[in-house]
């Protein structure tokens, strides 16, 4: 256990995803069955199956803007999936420049898989939260992802190396 006096808040979240990937890597059947798929695979397949059921379409910037990935980092990623046969990126008819990322049958089926495997992951991880709690915790990232993007271009002294 980590001591909650420790002020390092970088540290504490980097050490908190390895905590997730670990416990993922031990109770989740779906990593070794389907071509060795990464953590971040799974999430994007999440997401996917996610906009598929509510309707919307998906493209490359909305990966950029919903996973905080810069667009050669999401163009990678969608080609490695699509290598896969997790995806097909195909033209729309509005814009020639635009092709939406759709879900193939292979990866509804991982998805329809992870749903069930996240729901007992997302309640291991709330597991002792009340929903107050939970709606404060939530907040507080939301300011830190926000802190981090609002601060990102504007000061030198921190790539400068001074304090």
């Amino acid at each position: 256990m980590v001591n909650s006096e420790t002020k390092d808040i970088g540290m504490r979240f980097r050490m908190t995803n390895n905590a997730i990937r670990r416990y993922i890597d031990r109770n989740s059947g779906l990593k070794n069955e389907i071509d060795n798929m990464t953590c971040s695979n799974g999430w994007i397949i999440a997401h996917l199956g996610h906009m598929e059921t509510i309707g919307e379409d998906v493209y490359q910037r909305d990966f950029e803007n919903n996973f905080g990935i810069t667009r050669s980092t999401a163009s990678k990623v969608l080609k490695l999936l699509e290598k896969k046969g997790l995806i097909e990126r195909v033209p729309v008819s509005h814009d020639g420049r635009l092709k939406k990322i759709i879900m193939t049958e292979k990866s509804r089926e991982i998805s329809r898989r992870m749903s069930k495997e996240s729901a007992l992951i997302e309640k291991q991880l709330t597991k002792g939260f009340s929903e107050e709690e939970l709606k404060t915790l939530c907040g507080f990232l939301d300011r830190i992802q926000e802190n981090l993007e609002t601060g990102e271009n504007k000061s030198t002294s921190f790539r400068e190396g001074n304090s």
